[in-house]
């Protein structure tokens, strides 16, 4: 994505974020596909709960996409001292790919969240391994989309990955409740959108050239038995680029001694 593109998604991001009112808060507490608190590929800036005892989380992921057919993405997510989080997965497909996420939560005032991410990443570790990261803030807050409540997440960072030339990430994420007293606020609509993707070398959804739209139906946490929860998304990735299309159905179990 070029530069006139990046600083125009910014420009209509700050407008549209500016013209939003803010209401009531938004259930949330689910996944991206790799692990860390968020929407689809996006982190947010909230960790997932952890207040009293470490919360862990583990689950796994299925794509297909027109590339790469099959992949797997198993993952292990723990929360801790409220305001950290970190996660560790498996990217399986063509290729197989170790990412090491993690979240620092540093400013929590009036609903508004800011938080430092790191994403590392191992690729290609059966073939060439090489490595490459991303890095950035988050910005997590209540909003609402044409007068239906919303937590959005705007992500601001940069890809480390051997160059140093306009490597820039900026997203836009947003979550809100689908039929709301249908689904007893138990499923929500996520989506979000930017020149981001999970992974440098992601089996679908690759936003490197023109930006992604990724948009899910989200099960939050339902707790089956004591203290232990199960949530479940389905993905649609990069709707809008026929290079990079994918599905995925992602199952997560949660366990908050």
């Amino acid at each position: 994505m070029n530069t006139k593109n990046k600083f125009s998604i910014l420009v209509l991001s700050i407008f549209l974020i500016s013209i939003i009112p803010i209401t009531a808060s938004v259930t949330t507490g689910s996944t991206t596909l790799t692990g860390l608190s968020g929407y689809v590929v996006i982190p947010s800036a909230i960790p997932t709960d952890s207040s009293n005892n470490p919360s862990l989380s583990t689950g796994y992921t299925a794509m297909f996409s027109g590339a790469n057919n099959f992949s797997h993405i198993p993952f292990i997510q723990i929360g801790f001292a409220n305001d950290f989080e970190a996660a560790i997965s498996a990217d399986i497909g063509l290729t197989t790919d170790i990412l090491l996420q993690a979240k620092w939560r540093f400013i929590e005032k009036n609903n508004t969240n800011f938080a430092f991410i790191i994403n590392g990443q191992a690729l290609d570790l059966s073939g060439t391994a090489y490595f490459a990261g991303q890095t950035g803030f988050a910005a997590t807050f209540d909003s609402a989309i044409m007068n239906f409540p919303s937590k959005t997440t705007v992500f601001l960072g940069y890809t480390f990955d051997g160059t140093f030339d306009s490597n820039i990430d900026f997203a836009m994420a947003f979550e809100t409740p689908l039929w709301k007293k249908g689904f007893k606020e138990k499923v929500n609509l996520v989506m979000d959108f930017g020149n981001v993707g999970y992974s440098v070398n992601p089996s679908g959804g690759n936003a490197t050239d023109r930006g992604s739209l990724n948009f899910g139906i989200r099960l939050l946490p339902i707790e089956f038995i004591t203290k232990t929860f199960v949530s479940a998304d389905l993905r649609l990735l990069d709707l809008f680029d026929d290079t990079g299309r994918a599905i995925s159905l992602g199952l997560g179990i949660t366990f908050k001694p």
